[in-house]
């Protein structure tokens, strides 16, 4: 007799390129979908590279039940934003690392709790985040050494190149840090503990699930840590072939109404 499959019980999906479309808005089918997964009794949450506060709007779209993490991990919070676990760098490394993503020629941001700092004030993407965050960057003064305290630091430019090569060095550096492009124009670096794989484990913890009752979602490369900590993983028709590979299943594009077809076609399906 044929084993069968364990009945999905939680759904962990990206943010930027995964659950909203490509003008960062969370569809109506989307919508339902989260919807139809919670009428299925499937929890539902998110992981994000965006900071706590930036995602609070999702969660109420959401009408989100379950904690949340952000940073890509390094910080995990209810869905009114208590903080229910962190993981902060060493301070001599999160320094040595923005040395290291100011050496390639990337503007350098730091998420230090509430708060967001940059070494450019005008430069790439800061006008994008200003709307996300509905408030103003500080300027860093002295350079760098805000960043010590800080729970994620992001290396930022449009040269796409640079960014890659950045990457590639804080990841053969002996720091004790984690480093991966969320997106082509951003290198994020957080504490070596704190991914996208950390914050599945962490996220299932909460939610009382295991691997084997859990789908993952995503699009990028950072993604590839939460699919390996999930029996069930679908990349998303806009991800790189890596990425896809990566995943047990490819659902469309977020152009296409990719997270709602994964959750009606691979997941509500299959249950």
């Amino acid at each position: 007799m044929s084993e069968q499959p364990s009945p999905k019980r939680l759904v962990i999906s990206d943010v930027d390129g995964t659950l909203l479309d490509p003008n960062k808005q969370l569809t109506e089918a989307a919508r339902a979908a989260v919807r139809d997964l919670d009428t299925a009794g499937v929890g539902f949450t998110f992981v994000s590279a965006r900071p706590p506060r930036a995602l609070l709007p999702l969660a109420q779209a959401t009408h989100l039940k379950l904690p949340f993490a952000s940073f890509n991990g390094a910080t995990v919070c209810s869905p009114d934003l208590e903080v229910l676990s962190q993981k902060l760098m060493p301070k001599r490394d999160v320094v040595r690392a923005a040395e290291i993503i100011a050496d390639h020629g990337l503007d350098v941001w730091a998420f230090v709790g509430s708060e967001w700092w940059v070494t450019n004030l005008h430069g790439p993407h800061t006008d994008g985040h200003r709307k996300l965050l509905g408030r103003e960057p500080h300027l860093m003064v002295p350079m760098l050494g805000i960043c010590s305290e800080a729970a994620k630091i992001v290396g930022v430019s449009d040269d796409y190149d640079a960014v890659a090569r950045c990457e590639q060095a804080l990841r053969k550096s002996s720091l004790h840090i984690s480093a991966t492009r969320s997106s082509n124009y951003y290198v994020d670096v957080t504490d070596a503990d704190a991914n996208k794989g950390h914050a599945v484990r962490e996220l299932m913890r909460l939610a009382g699930a295991t691997p084997e009752t859990t789908v993952t979602l995503g699009d990028m490369p950072t993604d590839v840590l939460m699919f390996r900590e999930a029996a069930e993983s679908i990349a998303m028709g806009n991800a790189s072939d890596v990425v896809k590979q990566a995943a047990k299943a490819v659902t469309t594009s977020n152009r296409d109404e990719g997270f709602a077809r994964a959750v009606h076609e691979f997941i509500l399906k299959a249950a």
